[in-house]
């Protein structure tokens, strides 16, 4: 007995991560979509410009029918959200309806008595839970604010509200925030704290963590990190409307209203159909597809859910412009899809499974090693001021090590044709810039590398955050005394370093 306990607490961490295979597996075929369909849209995403795809899941009839999580990363890696982030929080909120701790109608002063300021307006006034949901608060969207204030609620409740709530779509994160700050109020738990409880358990989720405000309310809008598979489960919950394996954890009503268009989201009925203009519910947007929906985050993070053909698709990346990956789906995939079973098709089965197991991104193309450098490795590198506050690097042979000027040491184990793996100390570069960023994240990151000497005095070093969004590049031309960085944000401009080896 005392042996068999043994066995399971080391298969603890084993099982924990397994929930990467909750879901059932299919194939296509068995599931009535063309396998070539599949691989025409896995291939198309792959050769987009200017996009990183970290993972993408295509479940038919709630099976898993196809992945793809190119290397460096894994199934079993988290995947920090920008927006799709919000749809959760509705879910948090439509729980607490159910429960009747609060109610679409409630005005949002009401649950924040101490924090009025001065003389209420009468819009805020009437501003509701509702308005928040369909981003129709009546604020003008303040994008900086979060960068400057240490009590966004009383700050944001504090600015004026120039239109009438509820009368015009102005997409703000502020908005989905207020609603976590709310469900925190009524439900007496953070918002990740009652999604555990009511949500993430029941579905198995047990990896997840949340950024949170400078005061410890979970962000809402933006910053939860789950995996892929969450993504899927998500997807399979809105298409169910709510039930679960028989359990209803939200009320079909509230998550059908929340899927469909309830507020214009800035569609104009004479512009050409696209994905940015079909809508809103609450905290979900329709898609260009008949019926269709999506969880929507920036750089290309996507939970797709197709009700009409019983279909969920997932992409989690780093793009600028997702609506290119929106359409792989559109006309790759969606032709494919058939009413019933297809006879099975081997080879290309094999095949799709060969590029699922193969995708890589772009590894560092060149030598091994060059001789003409051996001086530099080894030696601290020190950098001129830069906006990325590095202030030394060093290079030695298969290890990158950067020191940056708050003192973080961050060591990276790098590979030549291949990624190795390095926990961090710290945090990855991040695009957003509120005060006390990164703050809520309970687990550590890791990072990925790979080099390779592209001429006899210039190295190229590619690093990407497995479970976060961005990654990094560098180039160090030995011959100049100057490196290239740029992280991976598109549309992020090069930054080339001079450096005195020390």
């Amino acid at each position: 007995m005392k042996r068999q306990i043994l066995i399971l607490l080391a298969l603890l961490p084993l099982l924990l991560a397994a929930q990467t295979g909750d879901l059932p597996r299919s194939t296509p075929a068995a599931e009535g979509i063309s396998t070539q369909a599949v691989i025409n849209m896995m291939d198309s995403m792959m050769a987009l410009p200017e996009c990183d795809i970290h993972h993408v899941m295509v479940v038919r009839h709630g099976k898993v029918v196809a992945e793809l999580h190119p290397a460096p990363f894994r199934a079993e890696d988290s995947h920090t959200l920008y927006s799709a982030s919000k749809t959760f929080t509705s879910l948090a909120v439509g729980i607490a309806i159910d429960e009747n701790l609060l109610r679409l109608d409630d005005r949002v002063m009401t649950f924040f008595p101490d924090k009025r300021t001065n003389r209420v307006s009468d819009n805020m006034a009437d501003m509701t839970v509702r308005d928040l949901l369909m981003m129709a608060s009546g604020v003008k969207p303040d994008w900086t604010m979060r960068n400057n204030s240490t009590d966004w609620v009383k700050d944001w409740l504090a600015k004026p509200v120039d239109d009438k709530p509820g009368s015009l779509f102005q997409y703000d994160s502020m908005c989905t925030f207020m609603l976590s700050a709310i469900v925190q109020r009524v439900t007496g738990y953070t918002m990740l704290e009652y999604l555990q409880k009511k949500l993430f358990n029941p579905m198995h989720i047990t990896i997840a963590d949340w950024e949170t405000s400078p005061d410890g309310i979970n962000t809402g809008g933006w910053g939860l990190r789950v995996q892929a598979e969450t993504m899927a489960k998500l997807g399979l919950l809105l298409l169910n409307e709510g039930n679960w394996n028989g359990e209803q954890l939200v009320s079909a009503d509230y998550v059908k209203a929340a899927c469909s268009r309830l507020i214009d989201g800035g569609a104009k009925e004479t512009v050409p159909a696209t994905d940015g203009n079909q809508g809103y519910g609450y905290q979900v947007w329709q898609s260009k597809w008949p019926g269709s929906y999506r969880a929507d985050g920036a750089m290309g993070q996507y939970t797709v859910v197709v009700p009409q053909e019983n279909l969920v698709v997932v992409i989690l990346g780093m793009k600028l412009y997702g609506h290119e990956e929106l359409a792989c789906i559109w006309n790759q995939l969606m032709p494919g899809l058939k009413t019933e079973p297809l006879k099975p098709e081997n080879k290309l089965q094999k095949k799709l499974e060969s590029l699922s197991a193969n995708a890589s991104l772009q590894l560092p193309k060149g030598k091994r090693t060059s001789k003409k450098t051996d001086a530099f490795m080894g030696r601290q590198l020190q950098l001129d001021a830069n906006r990325f506050k590095l202030k030394s690097i060093e290079v030695d042979r298969n290890m990158l090590t950067l020191d940056s000027e708050d003192g973080t040491h961050e060591t990276f184990a790098m590979g030549y044709r291949t990624w190795n793996y390095s926990p961090m100390t710290g945090y990855p570069y991040y695009s957003i810039n509120s005060i006390n960023r990164m703050q809520g994240f309970k687990h550590g990151f890791e990072a990925a590398a790979a080099y390779a000497w592209t001429s006899p005095t210039t190295l190229e070093v590619r690093v990407h955050y497995v479970d976060w969004i961005s990654g990094m590049k560098f180039v160090f031309d030995f011959e100049k005394s100057e490196v290239t960085i740029v992280d991976t944000y598109p549309n992020s401009k090069p930054a080339t370093i001079p450096f005195t080896v020390q």
